[in-house]
């Protein structure tokens, strides 16, 4: 409601005569009308001001008044045709802007009544002495191909733009270039014949920097005839790949020699060669953070080789001004660069970023160094003292991070585990993720199981699950039954007594936590519950290979968190402890067997 009766306030100001003689305050009523336009209010009570705005001798009144217009064309065509009339007229002024302007206007009304009306503007503009003007006619005629295609493609249009792609002006060339692309969109777009291709790479290095990157993405499409016509085209688009001032144009230039150099490996490993020494001198120049993180992401994403810029590793260090975001894209690339002779530099540069960065970034660090120890074991080493070094900082959320990406990283030299399992053992107590506790319990029974203080990390880890408020009830007398196991009885008594209730996947769990199920939501309990079962199945998985190494030590435990998962009110737990229970018992009775043998042997 406020905006209309101020709406009605401007227009009751637009027809005093006194303000329209005042360009100022017709630029501010103009203006105001246009800012109320675009907050949503309806202004169509100013159509009929705003078409008389357009024969204002102002430049500014009468482009505000035409986007206005513009964008209500195909809701009150009435007005639009109105308008029509005074661009019209416009297209022939004196002044070259007007002509312009007039001709993007037109273009803007999406009307099939200024159809007839704008197909001759157009064709008018593309002949005009005006660079400008023909600019605008280029661009509008593929407005016109969106009301009517048959106006661009049965008339001249479609030659005349054709024409001026030998145009004297870039700009111009540019323009014809994008309207006969969007005409011909359905057919492939523009096609670029051997004479106009030669003419775009001979003609590349008069035009500015963001008409060559353009351009330069157009040639893409053309296709040399011959080889000598390749290295011809190379040698001339030269100078843009490694003398130009846009980073923009060198990075365009080299899609250009990737795209002509399809079939010749080493001229191809040439140029990505002098293209990183063009993109080094730019790296310093670009203080720009969004041009830096869109030039890694080119290098990260494309053909780009890593091993181009491995000896430059530094001039992608993190400034202390990088953002989070830049920060992040760094360090995953310089993942992609290290090598035996760098590893030690580049792993200095992650520790000194480490407390600058999220704890989420430090989980993407370790999975990136996961992968890089993949394709390169020669920095195994150095990324396992690396890990150690992380674990050994007096921050939990970090060591959380980096233990949860620990089961994805593979050393081939298994005897670095000793060292990354040996500090897991001494810093567990510190992790406070659920699911960082049972990375370190996976990771400490596929890799640790040797160490000595094995037994008692997993005992701590049990302990802790045992008095949690969920699992303290039902402890008393397990570890009785337990014992039968390794006196050769043929199950846990639990097993006998739960065997039963197997598939209905019921418990005494379950049954008593009803009241704590209906104050929490569905989705954290179901995470939990996954939390849960994902430590208990670590834990049985665990225990049972540090039994083959601390038999003595690890027995008592293990029949413990057998007897506790035989009872478990989930179904996969269970199943995991009937499981493990029969392997173990097989595994008994064949040793047993083989040691029978040797003895008959004997």
């Amino acid at each position: 409601m406020a905006d209309s009766h101020e709406l009605s306030v401007i227009l009751k100001r637009l027809t005093d005569q006194n303000t329209l003689k005042d360009v100022c305050l017709v630029r501010t009523c103009a203006y105001e009308i246009l800012n109320l336009a675009t907050n949503g209010c309806d202004v169509s009570p100013a159509l009929p001001a705003l078409v008389k705005l357009l024969a204002h001798s102002d430049a500014f009144v009468k482009r505000v008044a035409g986007e206005i217009l513009s964008s209500h064309s195909e809701q009150c065509p009435d007005m639009a045709l109105l308008a029509t009339n005074t661009l019209v007229q416009d297209c022939r002024d004196v002044n070259p802007v007007v002509r312009g302007l007039s001709l993007r206007t037109l273009g803007s009304m999406q009307s099939p009544s200024v159809v007839e009306l704008l197909t001759s503007a157009v064709a008018r503009g593309l002949e005009d002495n005006s660079p400008y003007v023909r600019r605008c006619a280029a661009l509008a005629a593929a407005s016109l191909h969106k009301v009517s295609p048959n106006a661009v493609t049965d008339g001249e249009i479609w030659d005349l733009l054709y024409r001026h792609l030998g145009d004297r002006d870039g700009q111009t060339v540019a323009a014809c270039l994008c309207a006969l692309e969007e005409v011909f969109s359905q057919e492939a777009g523009v096609v670029l014949s051997n004479k106009l291709g030669q003419y775009l790479v001979g003609s590349l290095h008069s035009f500015p920097a963001a008409v060559q990157r353009v351009l330069l993405q157009f040639l893409l499409k053309y296709s040399p005839k011959s080889k000598t016509q390749v290295f011809d085209h190379l040698n001339r688009l030269d100078d843009s790949l490694t003398g130009s001032s846009s980073l923009a144009v060198t990075l365009s230039c080299l899609e250009v020699f990737c795209h002509l150099t399809a079939d010749l490996p080493k001229v191809k490993a040439k140029a990505y060669k002098a293209a990183w020494t063009a993109i080094k001198k730019h790296l310093p120049r670009e203080r720009n953070e969004e041009i830096v993180s869109a030039l890694i992401d080119y290098l990260s994403l494309t053909e780009f080789p890593a091993s181009v810029c491995e000896q430059d590793y530094r001039k992608l260090f993190c400034r202390d001004d990088d953002p989070q975001y830049l920060m992040n894209r760094k360090i995953g690339f310089l993942c992609k660069l290290i090598v035996a002779d760098n590893a030690e530099d580049v792993l200095s540069e992650f520790a000194a970023c480490v407390r600058r960065v999220s704890p989420e970034s430090v989980k993407e660090m370790v999975q990136n160094l996961a992968q890089t120890m993949r394709a390169r074991p020669e920095v195994e080493k150095n990324c396992a003292e690396f890990l150690v070094r992380l674990m050994e900082m007096e921050n939990s959320r970090v060591l959380d991070c980096v233990v949860q990406a620990l089961p994805l990283v593979v050393f081939q030299d298994g005897s670095h585990w000793e060292a990354v399992t040996s500090c897991l053992t001494r810093h567990f107590r510190k992790l406070t993720s659920p699911t960082a506790r049972v990375a370190c319990v996976e990771v400490i029974g596929w890799h640790g199981v040797g160490l000595e203080e094995t037994p008692e990390v997993l005992s701590t880890i049990l302990e802790e699950w045992l008095e949690s408020p969920e699992e303290a009830d039902g402890d008393e007398g397990g570890q009785g039954h337990s014992q039968d196991l390794w006196q050769g009885q043929e199950t846990f008594p639990a097993f006998r007594r739960h065997s039963g209730s197997f598939a209905s996947g019921g418990g005494d769990t379950a049954a008593g936590g009803g009241a704590v199920v209906s104050s929490r939501s569905q989705q954290q309990l179901q995470q939990q519950q996954q939390q849960k079962r994902q430590l208990k199945v670590a834990l049985l998985g665990a225990m049972v290979r540090a039994c083959m190494s601390h038999p003595a030590r690890v027995q008592p435990v293990l029949c413990r968190v057998m007897e506790r998962c035989a009872r478990d009110s989930d179904r996969a737990v269970r199943e995991r402890a009937l499981f493990l229970h029969t392997l173990l018992k097989v595994t008994a009775q064949r040793k047993m067997a083989e040691h029978a043998g040797e003895g008959l042997d004997l």
